[in-house]
């Protein structure tokens, strides 16, 4: 590290890098790679969907149904997609889903026509799963105490990708119309499938021979109390999440008069407090607090910054209380997936880190009409940030929740 970084940081902070980049030039580097690779490419294709629509002569109506094809996929094939790599391996499953979605973001490109949209689209959710098998991989090369560090760098990994694949999208897009984002994102899925081919090897605790649960056994691992209740939490979490999401353009247009451009820099702060939490903080929390402790952190930060941020009218104010919610989202995550993989027994990682990764896909599908609808509520009766506050609301619906899982522990 170059010397005048090292004094800019604290030497606990350096400390913290210093591990981070040794672990980067280990097998946890393809893997980060993979996950930010993968969420790059869709970051920089999402953001102009409903151009695109429009674009092929569709409107919001077929925009939204868009969206929830994918949405569907992702929340039918999640499940069994990450359930596949339990029983043939993680390298081979991502290798897979790799491949296709490098195949659907090449039909996005190419595509002339509103049906072929929609195919690349649903295709695309059919490999929503690379998230949870890539969770489930990190389950098996690590120990459940070491769990909660590497799954908070797998989490900043994607972080980093929804900070930077937005505005990459956008720059190109600007330049060179919208297919070049789809082409950009079939590059990288398919150089992200060649390293992994390459370097990634199959964990070397996986089994193929290992007793892998059946749906029965699985729903029944499901329905058990403590993971149901984490299963509960998780959902909450992202509807409260989805709804601070859904409403935060808009408010900043009605509330500051915000445009793209400075729409994108809050979004791009909220993202970097995010990843510095997962990636650097939490590590550190996590030798303070044992995981309830540190979901009930990460929920209390998250519920003061949506309860101040539905009453500000002050921009320094919003940034504050905007990063304020980015910390506790960023604990709640981590801690939320890390607490569902050590409830999970070695050969159900996949499947049950699949069912939770659909259950938020269920999440981000409901809740952005319900956002929507509470924020034009909020307006009508001179309340602009009701949204947030309900959001807020949600998430002390959770608190309960854990104090109740805490007890079966």
């Amino acid at each position: 590290m170059p010397q005048p970084l090292k004094t800019l940081i604290s030497p606990v902070y350096s400390s913290l890098l210093v591990k981070f980049l040794a672990t980067i030039r280990s097998t946890y580097s393809v893997l980060f790679s993979v996950v930010f690779l993968d969420n790059l490419g869709f970051a920089t294709v999402v953001p102009y969907l409903f151009f695109y629509v429009q674009y092929l002569g569709g409107d919001t109506l077929l925009y939204g149904v868009l969206l929830a094809s994918y949405s569907l996929m992702s929340f039918v094939f999640t499940p069994l997609v990450a359930r596949l790599s339990d029983r043939y391996g993680r390298r081979k499953i991502l290798l897979a889903a790799l491949a296709v979605a490098s195949f659907a973001y090449f039909l996005f490109g190419v595509a002339q026509a509103l049906w072929l949209l929609f195919l690349g689209r649903m295709l695309s959710g059919t490999t929503a799963a690379t998230v949870p098998v890539a969770q489930a991989y990190v389950a098996d090369v690590t120990t459940k105490e070491q769990r909660l560090r590497y799954l908070g760098l797998l989490g900043a990994a994607a972080g980093l990708a929804f900070i930077f694949g937005p505005a990459i999208g956008g720059t190109l897009s600007t330049w060179f119309g919208y297919s070049v984002r789809s082409f950009l994102a079939s590059a990288l899925a398919f150089s992200n499938l060649v390293s992994a081919y390459f370097l990634l090897p199959e964990p070397a605790a996986f089994n193929s021979k290992r007793t892998v649960l059946s749906f029965r056994a699985l729903l029944g691992t499901i329905k058990k109390r403590k993971m149901a209740l984490l299963l509960s939490m998780y959902f909450l979490f992202f509807v409260a999440f989805v709804f601070l999401q859904s409403a935060l353009s808009p408010w900043l247009q009605t509330a500051f008069g915000f445009g793209s451009l400075q729409t994108g820099l809050i979004f791009f702060f909220i993202g970097a407090v995010s990843v510095f939490t997962q990636a650097v903080l939490l590590p550190l929390l996590g030798k303070r607090f044992d995981r309830p402790q540190l979901a009930i952190l990460g929920i209390i930060f998250f519920i003061i910054g949506l309860g101040i941020l539905s009453f500000v009218s002050n921009l320094v104010v919003l940034l504050v209380v905007a990063a304020v919610a980015s910390f506790g989202f960023g604990i709640q995550f981590v801690t939320y997936n890390t607490l569902i993989s050590v409830n999970t027994s070695e050969e159900s990682q996949g499947a049950t880190l699949g069912v939770a990764w659909a259950i938020a896909g269920a999440a981000q599908s409901i809740a952005p009409v319900l956002a929507a609808s509470v924020f034009g509520f909020g307006v009508s009766v001179g309340f602009i940030g009701l949204t947030f506050f309900v959001s807020a609301l949600i998430g002390t619906v959770t608190v309960p929740l854990v104090f109740w899982f805490k007890r079966q522990v």
